[in-house]
């Protein structure tokens, strides 16, 4: 779906025909409701290091951030520096917790990059709220994640903590060794505090033994007061190398002391950085208060046989009720009998960011715990994604990109690809490393490169495409294979273009062969592959730099190469082509120069041949729209080799040279970007 109708990316003086992707503040409004909000807003332009507001002073706007990042801090006072409490991203908003409760401003805010935002003045803010539930009930969550040291009578200092519910439909072993599993994987990557909370009263008795033993009756809402620091201290269960669990006990209270519980949970949101939830099967008013503060929500699915009326019944009343957005939630679904399969989503479902499916930990314990890292990553906001461009032979400049990143231990935990970047992102994530990719690309050479990936065999009725594209798919199953995306090490997204609608389609699952073969569906030269009724084409055709993939998935960590020519480049490869051609002409004698002359106006004729002018009528399309895309990651690379072209497959030397020198003049950016 796609929401509001601004003026161009990054052109803040335009606001009619802004596109902008689905983000969770409008996930759930109607059209109606984000027409008034487009009549009450207007985007803005920000240079990296501009200061939107300081510290101390009056608010007077919301702010949506569309692309960029920014940065909330407290300037140092006296002998103390400055402090960074954390980053904005795309899709995210602030200023709205002082337009709330009418305070003063409790930090800074900085663009840390070149930024576009939508903005809305504190007037229109209030009207706003009035008139959109939805949207009120949303910021009312979020203002209940912000919190801050005033409430408790602290200094007016905010910090951010991150809260996520967890509900299952039955409590099993396996639910609770996946829980187990994943806070103890968080706790590693973010060598963090968390604390587990059981409002069901189902848990305890599942957890590891360490959390059994002691004198631990648990936290009673009736009878203990949820502001004294001892009460609270002897309640937990603390452990040095897992996590703290707190349960409760299972009373009325605990169904109806949602003020008690607040109280307790803003305490423990300045003792700890992680919070999981256990919820009750049912709404009560602390369940709802739980809720109210969270930040994502977990649904445990075991079940297959009600797997999708449990997940759908439940993330619609998430969204609906508590105005959560649908990538906020995550269903997660353990395989059976070592089985590893990505769910569908039915019905209302359909648009979830669901999760894969949960591998086995008896017969696929690296996937499992690769699925553990991931998700602990999400939700810690430590994600870095890498998307690679389309460009054909230009494209063989990801494998030098990829050389670096191996070579400085840049971590990639999920990559988006288009064409050929999707087929360089099949073979890396496969397990393939930059120098045996460019092993199998040396391959190919002038004498050979045609039949390995064309051939005459392979020539199809004109009607279709020049090619069938089976060639290609026999070479990659050499190494490929037949394997499926849960094969591979590290998740890949690859974009095709569905041919009668004009839509993008994600393929992430089912056999990887079969969704390289549609990402590189050049038009006119491949056959449109077939898929569900429809026929899929090149994915560069819409987006030839797919970062708003990863950035809709919430990584908030984006690499992206884009390796086609812009025109400057193909401008001066022409120059440099021709001034190479007159200084040899001028060495040479005269037959040499009839044959020279000759031979030179034949080559003028053949460039203009059909294969020339689809691919460069696609790229120059393609360009500009990768330009646009790119903007919008965190560090942009521009890899076109220079005096190269498109059907260079032979000669990947230049392309790799290229592709390492563009990604080491950026690793300095890439190591900054990891520590924030």
């Amino acid at each position: 779906m796609n929401f509001f109708s601004f003026g161009k990316k990054n052109k803040p003086e335009f606001k009619e025909g802004y596109l902008l992707d689905p983000i969770t503040l409008f996930s759930s409004l109607t059209a109606d409701e984000q027409a008034l909000i487009e009549q009450h807003s207007r985007l803005v332009g920000f240079k990296r290091g501009d200061i939107i507001y300081e510290e101390g002073t009056k608010p007077d706007a919301f702010y949506i951030i569309i692309s960029g990042r920014f940065r909330l801090f407290k300037r140092g006072r006296g002998r103390d520096s400055e402090t960074t409490l954390l980053f904005f991203y795309r899709g995210e908003h602030f200023g709205e917790t002082s337009l709330l409760t009418g305070n003063v401003h409790s930090a800074s805010v900085e663009a840390k990059t070149d930024a576009v935002a939508l903005k809305i003045s504190a007037e229109s803010f209030q009207k706003l709220l009035h008139e959109i539930p939805a949207l009120a009930l949303h910021l009312s969550r979020s203002l209940g994640r912000h919190l801050t040291r005033e409430e408790l009578g602290y200094s007016h200092h905010r910090r951010e903590v991150r809260i996520a519910a967890f509900y299952f439909a039955a409590s099993t072993q396996g639910m609770a060794s996946f829980l187990d599993d994943f806070i103890k994987t968080l706790r590693r990557e973010t060598q963090s505090k968390v604390l587990l909370m059981d409002l069901s009263g189902k848990i305890m008795g599942l957890l590891p033994a360490v959390f059994r033993g002691g004198d631990f009756s648990g936290f009673d809402l009736g009878t203990m007061d949820p502001t004294s620091e001892s009460v609270i201290h002897k309640a937990i269960q603390a452990r040095e190398d897992s996590f703290d669990l707190l349960t409760f006990t299972v009373n009325e209270a605990l169904n109806a002391e949602e003020k008690k519980f607040a109280t307790l949970l803003t305490y423990l949101t300045y003792r700890y950085d992680y919070l999981v939830v256990c919820l009750p099967d049912r709404n009560t008013p602390v369940a709802v208060k739980a809720l109210n503060y969270s930040d994502r929500v977990y649904l445990w699915a075991e079940k297959r046989s009600d797997v999708f009326a449990f997940a759908a019944q439940k993330v619609e009343e998430l969204c609906q009720d508590f105005g959560f957005g649908r990538n906020e939630v995550k269903i997660i679904m353990p395989s059976q009998e070592g089985k590893f399969s990505s769910p569908s989503g039915v019905g209302s479902t359909s648009d979830i960011q669901l999760f894969s499916t949960l591998p086995s930990l008896q017969y696929q314990r690296y996937q499992y715990e690769k699925t553990l890292t991931f998700l602990a990553k999400e939700w810690s906001e430590r994600l870095v994604g890498l998307v690679l461009g389309s460009g054909a032979a230009y494209g063989l400049s990801h494998i030098g990109v990829l050389r670096v990143l191996e070579q400085e231990k840049i971590p990639v935990d999920i990559i988006a690809g288009s064409s050929i970047g999707a087929l360089i992102a099949a073979l890396w994530a496969a397990g393939y490393d930059s120098h045996e990719i460019e092993k199998i690309t040396k391959s190919l050479d002038k004498k050979n490169a045609f039949f390995k990936i064309l051939g005459f065999g392979d020539i199809s009725a004109l009607h279709h495409g020049f090619f069938k594209g089976n060639q290609i798919a026999r070479f990659l199953s050499a190494y490929l294979k037949d394997m499926t995306f849960q094969d591979l090490r590290i998740p890949v997204k690859m974009v095709a273009t569905d041919l009668l609608t004009s839509e993008e389609v994600v393929l992430d699952s089912g056999n990887v062969i079969n969704a390289v073969r549609a990402s590189i569906s050049i038009p006119g030269f491949f056959r449109p592959y077939p898929y569900k009724g429809s026929y899929l084409i090149d994915g560069g055709v819409v987006d030839p730099l797919p970062v708003k993939i990863l950035s809709n998935m919430g990584v908030r960590k984006i690499i992206a190469v884009n390796v086609l020519p812009a025109p400057k480049d193909l401008i001066e490869r022409n120059e440099f082509r021709r001034k190479l051609f007159h200084q040899a002409f001028q060495k040479q004698g005269y037959w040499q120069r009839m044959m020279t002359k000759t031979l030179d106006r034949v080559q003028r004729r053949y460039t203009a041949n059909i294969f020339n002018v689809l691919m460069n009528s696609i790229m120059f399309t393609e360009f500009e729209i990768a330009r646009m895309e790119g903007s919008e990651a965190d560090i942009f690379i521009h890899a076109a080799a220079p005096n190269a072209h498109w059907i260079e497959f032979f000669s990947p030397g230049k392309f790799i040279d290229e592709g390492m020198k563009k990604a080491r003049e950026q690793l300095a950016d890439m190591r900054q970007l990891l520590l924030e």
